[in-house]
């Protein structure tokens, strides 16, 4: 657990809020344009809504529990489970700056172990409105894993070790993949440029860079369409690949930016397979503005993997829940997933009473005198004042007899054409009784965040289990690090407790859903209902 002696988070609107004041200087709602129409759809004055990078969804994860198998406990992590919803960040609200930030608090007690529990929700928000949304023109390199274990069923697992795993036929992963390339070819516009690499042993240029206008769309996409998998996975092999092409097509003042697409089941098992020298490489490659996005295929894509890359400068990652889930995300996602909005956002305090215990929803790890550091701010969709994924959540303890209490926070963040800002603030934490919740969207998070900690201890619980393993089991809730298992299948099982502590968590969750009239929470509602009819 992340414990820092500081105080609460407390006005984290006032402090970056604030930052609307220093907008000046070229940083106000347009980001950039290509003249080709390639904003964000609809919404007309709408603000959009603003998400941390990393995990975009949590597709595995459902995925794997509809499929008959425990997922592992990396496919649930908040920020992933956060963009899957929306939450009222008042968007409405006054924000000239390229991002503000509202604040809401929460003191709720943990459904299974009764303890109290403060919580400070952080809302993400951004004065840009969705039709002033613009992205760059845009160099897109896709990296396609073409390797032998996507040519097995989206649905089954490959590496097992064992004997695999009999599914129902359907569709291979390799042909969810190139349907997903052929969705992010249609979002192009003329003067954008697309090359595309394939791996498996080794990598190979099947599209040369070049410009759109200068290409045969339905010839590109017949082409994408025939390919077929072969040998094994360097993924290594397809990052270098990929790297010598954007080199060689910098942006060139052209106000165009570089991104490299990896489509893959992210499962390495030739060259530099360890997530340092990848993530090295991604690191690198950032650091010289080419960023880095994962479009993963299967239920069981290692998200072990994409994890650890998480907290790279304007990375994130998605995963394909089927094709057509996917293309509707890219109509109007595409530009929300290749246009960096802030980076290095950080938050640190002055004074004392609070001592932080957790925060989910930010990647990244807070360096010294943080309470919070994200290395990447995407755009989002919104829908009235709600943002999706909008939201960062802390849970601190209360020190002694802390109640009223004196801080200074400074808050900054920078532009992506390199301008820093910066705010220091003087607030004051007024302490409350349980239950309260100071607006939907802290009591949204607050109930996503307990849902997801529990799934990520039954997952962890059930996996202990099976290797014979000692599986601790916390009183409440309990938050766990990430990157500690192993990618093979587990046939779907809950055993004690957990069949109890789900059972007692789905009647809570359904409570909470009803109060905040959130329709969209039946999708985990039904994964809850599932895991309790389950046989241990």
């Amino acid at each position: 657990m992340r414990r820092i002696l500081i105080t609460v988070l407390v006005a984290l609107a006032v402090v970056l809020a604030g930052c609307a004041s220093d907008g000046g200087s070229g940083n106000g709602a347009s980001v950039g344009g290509n003249g080709n129409g390639n904003g964000a759809s609809g919404g007309g004055g709408q603000n959009v809504g603003v998400s941390a990078g990393g995990a975009q969804d949590a597709n595995v994860f459902r995925t794997n529990i509809e499929e008959g198998y425990v997922p592992q406990p990396t496919d649930v992590v908040p920020e992933g489970l956060y963009h899957d919803y929306y939450f009222d960040t008042n968007l409405g609200s006054d924000c000239a700056a390229r991002f503000c930030a509202a604040y809401d608090r929460a003191v709720s007690e943990d459904p299974l172990s009764g303890e109290r529990e403060q919580f400070m929700a952080v809302g993400l928000n951004s004065g840009i409105t969705q039709a002033e949304l613009q992205r760059e023109k845009l160099n897109l390199i896709v990296v396609l894993d073409v390797s032998g274990s996507m040519d097995s069923p989206f649905a089954q697992y490959y590496y097992d070790g064992d004997e695999r795993r009999e599914v129902e036929s359907d569709q291979r992963k390799i042909e969810a993949a190139t349907d997903a390339v052929s969705t992010l070819t249609e979002k192009l516009g003329a003067d954008d440029r697309f090359a595309l690499v394939t791996y498996e042993d080794s990598a190979r240029v099947e599209e040369s860079m070049r410009r759109m206008d200068e290409r045969n769309r339905d010839a590109l996409r017949e082409r994408i369409d025939a390919i077929e998998t072969r040998g094994g996975t360097n993924l290594a092999a397809g990052m270098d690949q990929a790297a010598s092409i954007a080199e060689s097509y910098p942006g060139d003042g052209e106000n165009r930016s570089t991104r490299i697409v990896y489509v893959t089941d992210a499962m390495p098992n030739i060259g530099d397979t360890s997530t340092g020298g990848l993530g090295g490489q991604i690191q690198h490659q950032a650091q010289r503005d080419i960023h880095t996005t994962f479009v993963g295929v299967g239920v069981d894509f290692n998200t072990r993997l994409t994890n650890a890359l998480a907290d790279v400068r304007g990375a994130n990652y998605y995963s394909v829940h089927s094709p057509s889930a996917f293309e509707s995300r890219m109509d109007e996602g595409f530009t929300y997933m290749t246009t960096p909005l802030a980076h290095d956002l950080s938050l640190t305090v002055a004074g004392d009473g609070y001592e932080v215990e957790n925060v989910y929803g930010a990647p990244g790890e807070a360096g010294d005198g943080e309470l919070l550091s994200v290395s990447t701010l995407f755009p989002s969709r919104s829908e009235g004042d709600a943002g999706e994924g909008s939201v960062i959540l802390v849970e601190f303890d209360r020190e002694g007899d802390a109640a009223d209490r004196e801080v200074q926070l400074t808050a900054s963040y920078e532009t992506p054409n390199g301008e820093v800002h910066e705010r220091t603030k003087t607030v004051t934490f007024a302490d409350q009784s349980a239950p309260y919740y100071e607006s939907t969207g802290v009591r949204k998070a607050v109930v996503l965040t307990r849902y997801a900690s529990l799934m990520q201890n039954w997952a962890a619980h059930e996996r202990a289990m099976a290797a014979g393993e000692d599986a601790d089991v916390p009183d409440g809730v309990e938050s766990r690090e990430r990157n500690q298992w192993e990618q093979t299948s587990l046939d779907l099982t809950v055993t004690e407790p957990y069949d109890q502590r789900i059972s007692e968590f789905r009647q809570y969750f359904q409570g909470e859903m009803e109060a905040l009239g959130a329709d969209r929470m039946q999708q985990d509602l039904d994964i809850l209902t599932t895991l309790t009819e389950q046989d241990g």
